[in-house]
């Protein structure tokens, strides 16, 4: 995994929490898996992927899923595909 990555799956956004532990922001905006960079409101060409996991005896398991995004600027430049597998392969997911 490459430095940046490795970052970003130590530096998750959380939001603000109170005294109660209770998140207190409106909008926690998403990060890019690839980049790591914050996806805004305004990136319109951004994808999020829910992957659901699979039991060993075939079923689906909705109630668990793993989420891939990625960010406009990489699907515009040619590389959401290479991206999506990359990040797929780190976490484990194929």
């Amino acid at each position: 995994m490459e430095a940046g990555r490795q970052r970003n799956n130590d530096t998750k956004m959380k939001g603000c929490l109170n005294l109660e532990n209770k998140l207190t922001d409106i909008y926690l905006p998403r990060k890019c898996d690839f980049t790591d960079r914050v996806v805004t409101s305004k990136d319109h060409s951004s994808i999020q992927l829910s992957i659901c996991d699979v039991n060993p005896d075939g079923t689906i398991n909705l109630g668990k899923s793993s989420i891939v995004t990625i960010s406009g600027f990489v699907r515009s430049t040619g590389q959401g595909d290479a991206a999506i597998q990359k990040v797929l392969n780190e976490k484990k997911l194929i």
